[in-house]
């Protein structure tokens, strides 16, 4: 008899909650579908059940309802390249993060999941001189070296005649060069057994996990708190999560009691997040775990994932490699070895190259929530009112074909042409959202990009091993973009340069 009283109450509730959302939300008026405007039923199952799948949906929504939707019972989505700059960078607005969003990090203590505008301006002021144009500049020396180290191990792949997965041999060096800036050392992921990468798993880990966090946040703190063999079993990849969280505890405990006796003392953690000029509370354990967590992963995958799709789209078109060489061929002379970020971006076609690789790879592609906390957004005739959540998707602006003709086409002399006319393309680049909090390693994931592009077509023949356009266009849309199920590798066979 309760539980019958129980559940009607219950049905009772949720059905007030559908028709307050329908009839008398603030959102009641902008258009969308009812059954997405009811509440989260229908983004839970494109998201969760479906698995990252409801930008699709939300791409249907735009061409029923028109460039602004109400997505679920409290957002609203806009797509228009003109406004996103507005959304993300905000123009001196106060902009928070969504709390919901964030809660799916995992990692409160973070940066990337610090809701409040003020106190992320002070946790980001941390870091930023860290990962300066200036400051990368100097890590040119590590990334040539951890180059050099990767063609070292596609030589031996050549002798034996083996197949590489190219966003796995990448994320080996991006995962090294960001650890060995973060810890003042690496874990020389180039020489494991086909580039294992502990940081990779992780990420991965934390990336599947996203949309049922976000629904279910009270999940995954209570996985935190499970043995980790128990957590395998139920999710392998928040078991990979856990296991790096603890990995990272130990070496920040470490490089803290050493830092003055050891090379640890030139790592940013402990450069940047010891400061006793920095708040008491900033400069705690959990903080720097976090901290240190959220920049090791976000600098292992996304950078690792734009190289081998953009390497995809070069070796899959004959010309546009030819091209690349032979402008790379009119550089002064000098090996490749020599080349430095500087040299290489004034370079037109190079950075054509990577423009359209990041396009098309797009980089962060999940929702990611912005508040206006005190002004109203102003959108054509419609009125945003003030803390509500507005978001856009990155591969909807990069698909965009009124600003990207022939979207899903990898076509380096569009920004060509458009740099020609006077049309700066580059602000049409959402892979790093916008703004100040925008992602933190821009300059050093260009650096990666320059510099292994460059000597990587250089120094090796490389010929796609069964790989097809459908293992780097986006389909699974959590906090980066991934194919379909069973695809995604980049699979090349390696030969030698007369």
């Amino acid at each position: 008899m309760l539980w019958a009283i129980f559940g009607g109450l219950l049905s009772l509730a949720l059905i007030g909650r559908c028709v307050y959302n329908l009839y008398f939300h603030p959102l009641r008026r902008f258009p969308g579908p009812k059954k997405a405007a009811i509440g989260a039923f229908l983004e839970f199952y494109y998201e969760v059940v479906k698995d990252g799948t409801y930008i699709w949906e939300i791409e249907k929504m735009h061409r029923k309802y028109g460039p602004i939707v109400r997505i679920n019972a409290d957002e609203l989505h806009i797509s228009d390249p003109e406004f996103y700059g507005t959304i993300y960078a905000g123009g001196g607005r106060r902009i928070n993060k969504d709390e919901a969003t964030v809660a799916a990090y995992t990692v409160p203590r973070a940066s990337i999941a610090t809701v409040d505008h003020d106190r992320h301006r002070v946790r980001r002021a941390m870091l930023n001189p860290y990962f300066s144009r200036k400051a990368i500049t100097n890590l040119e020396p590590l990334i040539h070296e951890r180059i050099d180290s990767l063609f070292e191990k596609l030589d031996d792949y050549h002798a034996q005649g083996t197949v590489v997965d190219l966003e796995k041999a990448f994320s080996a060096l991006t995962g090294d060069v960001i650890t060995a800036y973060f810890y003042g050392s690496h874990g020389d992921h180039l020489s494991s057994e086909n580039f294992k990468n502990e940081e990779k798993d992780a990420a991965v880990g934390v990336i599947k996990m996203y949309h049922l966090a976000r629904f279910l946040p009270t999940l995954a703190n209570w996985m935190k708190k499970l043995p980790i063999p128990i957590v395998r079993m139920i999710h392998p990849g928040a078991a990979h999560m856990l296991q790096s969280q603890i990995d990272v505890r130990k070496v920040i405990t470490e490089s803290m009691k050493t830092k003055k006796q050891t090379p640890r003392s030139r790592s940013v953690i402990v450069s940047a997040l010891t400061d006793p000029n920095n708040p008491a509370e900033e400069n705690t354990i959990e903080r720097l775990v976090d901290e240190g967590m959220t920049i090791i992963l976000a600098g292992t995958e996304t950078t690792a994932h734009t190289l081998a799709a953009t390497m995809f789209y070069v070796l899959n078109d004959k010309k546009i490699l030819a091209r690349l060489r032979d402008e790379l061929a009119a550089l002064a002379p000098g090996p490749p070895e020599k080349y430095t970020y500087s040299g290489l971006e004034s370079l037109p076609y190079l950075t054509a190259v990577i423009n359209e690789g990041l396009r098309l790879s797009h980089g962060v592609s999940a929702r990611l929530p912005r508040i206006s906390v005190v002004e109203p957004l102003h959108y054509g005739d419609w009125v945003i009112p003030p803390r509500t959540p507005v978001s856009s998707h990155s591969p909807l602006i990069h698909y965009n074909p009124t600003i990207f003709p022939n979207p899903k086409a990898f076509d380096p002399t569009r920004w060509i042409k458009a740099t020609d006319a006077g049309v700066n393309l580059t602000k049409y680049i959402a892979s790093f959202t916008k703004g100040s909090r925008g992602c933190l390693g821009i300059p050093l994931a260009y650096c990666e990009m320059y510099l292994l592009l460059a000597r990587l077509v250089s120094r090796f023949d490389l010929t796609l091993d069964g790989t097809t356009v459908e293992d780097v266009e986006p389909y699974h849309i959590r906090l980066t973009s991934y194919p379909r199920e069973g695809m995604g590798e980049v699979r090349v066979r390696i030969e030698r340069r007369a």
